[in-house]
């Protein structure tokens, strides 16, 4: 069958070509290229136009010359304005001059046609031809298969004696599978969850009984189900090795490198998993296990987290975990802003929990224990109410920031000699009713991806770094002409880390950070829509707000208010600071609109006025 179709396509792909006209009326066709069997597969358009004359129509997406497919959305270009269609089917040309429709295949050989006919009557067409193979895409369960990167450890594991190694895979439906252990004759039934066209096998093996300091290895074996077509079962080459070891034989590391990400668990949202904490330098660890890469800290007694070896080195010697005890604490005024003094006299791991809601900023010291601590409050705080602390576990210490209002302008923390220093910045000065609103603010901006980063790209070819950029210009304009200092974060097409350019803003003393991006997803051309704001820290949410509600004044849909979004710029807690999606590069009105510098200028207009609502906000 293959091979007959393939014969088809060769007569037929004559039709394959760009045509364009040089002159009213007129119609010329590009001379065909007849491909040969063997290179059929690896082409993947024979109307690729670029560099050719007006007029000019051109295919963007197409399935692969032979697919298994049953349909399609087809995507095209040409210039704006003109009559376009796809199999004689008019269609509506964005004024990016794209156009597209869902092609239904019927088996064998489908011609897709695209025309565009200009005001003036010239006419471009493109054809190209393709092979619909009718097949079954579900998996099925003979002959037995096992998917090799669903199986969970990912990555072999250290553990503690009453830990449990929790195995997971996806595999052929409805069989039975098996666990085995090594040294030793343990084996463990999985159990099994039922889909679509596959299932999931799980097992739970406690490793009490390894002995300490020995390898074990774990595999697996698929059987088939009674009455299978197949006798012989599967078994691949998938193994882990699990290795026990007692809590005193694990080591103490030490932080290296700023912002290091202690996370809750290695689950992988986007933009990496859940992060209870930015460590810094010097920040010293106890290890109860390591999967993989990734080493497993032990808090306390009923706390871990995770953190990447890259970020960390082992130390020698002492393999105690770091214990000290805190006796008094301190609260006052500061040029700048109100300042607490903690005791910090070993360099242990703590971290800040931002609560808004409950007007408070909460410390939490892993390894640190009270001993009757009293605590002094200068007069004068601007912002603080009060410190009061709580004794969590008898490896934990938590002290509660309390504040006068929500609306603070940001915070930092750190270790100072042998103190944990925190300092909760004043208001800077600013009249959000003045003819200048801005005047006494110093604004960052910075324009998402750049440089080899290009960002999302659109539909008709939109690179999302180079609109983040004009967009971030725009915008820094305006508040430059309503008084405030501007930074730019990416001034130029360049690359940048993450880490480089948070610390732009921050060094700069910045009183607010916004970043701009354009937004991507989802399936079809007319799916997924609408501008976006993101916080991650909710003393920010109300700023994320207030440009939202503005954004929404250009006509464009919701995609809404995300908030705990962990992109590392806005991560910053001394400022507040959030992130801009501009609207989805990847829906072809979205894109019309992003495309458009008026209404780039018009974006710009609304975030800045949904900045001075914020200020609006904080005055109140």
């Amino acid at each position: 069958m293959r091979k007959n179709l393939l014969i088809i396509l060769l007569a037929v792909a004559v039709l394959a070509g760009c045509s364009t006209a040089g002159k009213t009326g007129q119609t010329a066709v590009t001379d065909p290229v007849v491909p040969d069997a063997e290179s059929l597969a690896a082409i993947p358009c024979r109307c690729d136009s670029v560099g050719l004359n007006s007029p000019w129509v051109k295919f963007l997406r197409l399935p692969e010359p032979v697919t298994h497919l049953p349909q399609f959305d087809i995507l095209c270009k040409s210039e704006y304005p003109a009559t376009v269609s796809i199999n004689g089917q008019i269609l509506k040309q964005y004024k990016t001059g794209i156009f597209f429709t869902t092609i239904l295949f019927n088996e064998g050989v489908n011609k897709v046609t695209a025309e565009a006919v200009y005001p003036d009557g010239r006419k471009a067409v493109c054809e190209h031809v393709i092979i619909y193979e009718k097949r079954d895409l579900s998996r099925q369960p003979y002959p037995l298969w096992i998917e090799r990167q669903s199986f969970e450890p990912a990555s072999d594991v250290e553990l503690l004696p009453d830990d449990v190694v929790k195995v997971s895979f996806r595999a052929s439906k409805g069989q039975e599978a098996w666990l085995y252990v090594r040294p030793g004759r343990r084996s463990l039934k999985c159990s099994r969850e039922d889909f679509d066209d596959y299932s999931v096998y799980r097992a739970e093996l406690p490793v009490r009984g390894f002995a300490a300091g020995t390898a074990h290895t774990l595999s697996i074996r698929l059987e088939p189900a009674e009455g299978a077509p197949v006798r012989e079962g599967y078994k691949p080459d998938i193994t882990r090795v699990v290795t026990v070891r007692n809590p005193e034989d694990f080591p103490l590391l030490m932080v290296k490198n700023d912002y290091s990400r202690l996370v809750y668990n290695l689950g992988a949202p986007r933009l990496g998993g859940p992060i209870r904490s930015e460590l810094g330098p010097g920040v010293v660890l106890k290890t109860s296990g390591k999967i993989g890469r990734n080493y497993r800290i032990r808090l306390s007694n009923t706390e871990t987290g995770f953190i990447s070896e890259d970020d960390v080195e082992v130390m020698e010697g002492s393999r105690v975990q770091p214990l000290y005890s805190v006796t008094s604490m301190s609260c006052g005024p500061s040029a700048r802003g109100d300042v607490v003094s903690i005791p910090y006299l070993e360099p242990v791991p703590y971290e800040v929990y931002p609560d808004p809601d409950g007007k408070r900023l909460v410390i939490t010291l892993f390894g640190v224990e009270s001993a009757a601590t009293w605590v002094s409050h200068r007069t004068g705080c601007g912002v603080i109410d009060k410190l009061t602390w709580k004794q969590c576990t008898p490896e934990t210490f938590r002290v509660y920031v309390n504040l006068k209002t929500e609306k603070i302008w940001g915070y930092d923390i750190r270790p100072v000699g042998r103190s944990l220093v925190l300092n909760v910045r004043y208001a800077p000065d600013y009249d959000p009713a003045g003819e200048k609103p801005l005047a006494g603010l110093k604004i960052a901006i910075e324009a998402g991806h750049g440089g080899s980063g290009t960002g999302a790209i659109g539909l008709s070819g939109l690179v999302e770094k180079d609109i983040n950029l004009d967009l971030s210009f725009r915008l820094g304009e305006l508040c430059s002409a309503m008084g405030a200092e501007v930074v730019q974060v990416r001034d130029s097409d360049r690359d940048m880390t993450l880490i480089e350019k948070r610390d732009i803003a921050i060094k700069a003393g910045a009183d607010m950070l916004i970043s701009i991006h354009a937004n991507a997803g989802g399936r079809g051309y007319l799916s997924v829509a609408g501008t976006s704001t993101y916080w991650h820290n909710p003393f920010w949410a109300p700023l994320a707000q207030t440009i939202y509600d503005r954004l929404l004044e250009t006509g464009l849909g919701e995609f809404g208010v995300v908030g705990s979004f962990n992109y590392t710029v806005t991560r910053a807690s001394q400022m507040p600071a959030v992130l801009v999606e501009q609207a989805f590069m990847t829906h072809a009105e979205d894109e019309e609109k992003l495309a458009d510098p008026d209404f780039r200028q018009k974006m710009a207009v609304k975030i800045y006025e949904g900045m001075v609502d914020y200020l609006k906000y904080i005055n109140q």
